[in-house]
C-alpha cells in the first residue's frame, strides 16, 4: 500500500472566472518556488478566452470566445504555449501533454509522477466528480462550462485508492479527496510539469 504526496505541498489559490488553468499553473510555479506569478499577465500569456461579461473583473485585455466551449483554454492541448511561457520567464521546468487516451493505468500513472514530484495539472469534467444540481443551483454553471483545472496533492492507494486534490474555484473545498475511478471517468488529460 502506497502514500504518495508531492514536497513541499501546494498552496491552494482561488482563481477568477475562466481561470481555473492559470491558477493551477500559478500553484504549480508557487511550489516549486518560482514565485506568486500574476494571474492576469499568465492568463493574457496563455492566451485564455474569457466571456465578454467577466472582462469587468480583470484591469487588463484578455480575449474573448464566441463560442462557449473555448472559454479558458483547452489544457491539455497547450503544451506548446505553456512550454512558450516557461521559456520565457527562464524557468527551468517541460510541459507535456497527456490525454487519457495514452494512460493505460491512471493509478500507476499518478504514483509514478508523483514518486518523481512531478506536478499533474489536471484536467476534468467536474459534473462527472460533483453533483450536477447542487451546482446549478449554486452558481447556475451551464454544462458546456464542466471542463475544469485542478492539481494532484497525493495518492492513497487501500481499498478504495484516493487521490487528494488541490482545486482554485471558490466554491469547492481546497483540498478534496476523490475515489480514483471517478477521477478516471471524468479525465480529459494533464499536463505534466517537470524539471528539464
Amino acid at each position: 500500500m502506497k502514500n504518495i504526496s508531492l514536497t513541499p505541498k501546494y498552496i491552494r489559490l482561488v482563481q477568477g472566472p475562466c481561470c481555473c488553468c492559470v491558477t493551477a499553473f500559478q500553484m504549480i510555479l508557487y511550489r516549486r518556488g518560482f514565485g506568486l506569478f500574476d494571474q492576469e499577465e499568465l492568463a493574457k500569456d496563455l492566451k485564455i478566452k474569457m466571456n465578454k461579461h467577466d472582462l469587468e473583473a480583470y484591469n487588463i485585455k484578455l480575449d474573448t470566445y464566441t463560442n462557449p466551449s473555448d472559454a479558458g483554454m483547452k489544457t491539455t492541448e497547450s503544451e506548446k504555449i505553456i512550454n512558450q511561457v516557461l521559456k520565457k520567464n527562464n524557468i527551468s521546468l517541460m510541459a507535456k501533454g497527456v490525454p487519457i487516451s495514452k494512460i493505460s493505468n491512471l493509478k500507476e500513472f499518478i504514483i509514478q509522477n508523483l514518486s518523481k514530484n512531478n506536478d499533474l495539472w489536471m484536467e476534468w469534467m467536474i459534473y462527472n466528480v460533483y453533483d450536477e444540481k447542487q451546482h446549478k443551483k449554486q452558481w447556475n454553471m451551464p454544462p458546456w462550462m464542466s471542463c475544469h483545472d485542478s492539481v494532484i496533492e497525493s495518492i492513497k492507494e487501500g481499498q478504495d485508492t484516493k487521490v487528494t486534490v488541490v482545486d482554485p474555484f471558490w466554491y469547492h473545498k481546497p483540498r478534496m479527496e476523490v475515489d480514483i475511478n471517478k477521477i478516471k471517468d471524468a479525465l480529459v488529460g494533464f499536463i505534466v510539469i517537470q524539471k528539464l
